[in-house]
């Protein structure tokens, strides 16, 4: 299992329109083979900051993800856009419940 998290941050203009697009898009997105958990929320709108949080089966999973319609149509609107980014791809190796 693979998480994708960190956080992308792009012109706070286009907030609304992303936060729209995300909705449309992320029911597609659960539905993909291997994708345990897709979120892509706005953390501080002033800074334009989006808490990215993805899992996945695997790293081929994320891959054929990346090759989605919905995710290049997606990333050809917002990419001019993006400001910056830390997220990155990590290896759960021993996933287990938070103990309570």
């Amino acid at each position: 299992m693979i998480f994708v998290a960190g956080t992308l941050s792009i012109d706070p203009a286009q907030l609304d329109a992303f936060a729209a697009d995300v909705a449309e898009m992320r029911p597609k997105v659960l539905e993909e083979e291997g994708c345990r958990h897709y979120s892509l929320l706005v953390e501080d709108a002033a800074k334009g900051e989006i808490n990215v949080l993805e899992i996945w089966d695997s790293e081929e999973h994320l891959k054929v993800h990346l090759t989605m319609p919905w995710i290049t149509t997606f990333f050809n609107r917002y990419s001019p856009h993006i400001t910056g980014m830390t997220a990155q791809v990590y290896d759960a190796a021993n996933p287990r419940a938070v103990p309570l």
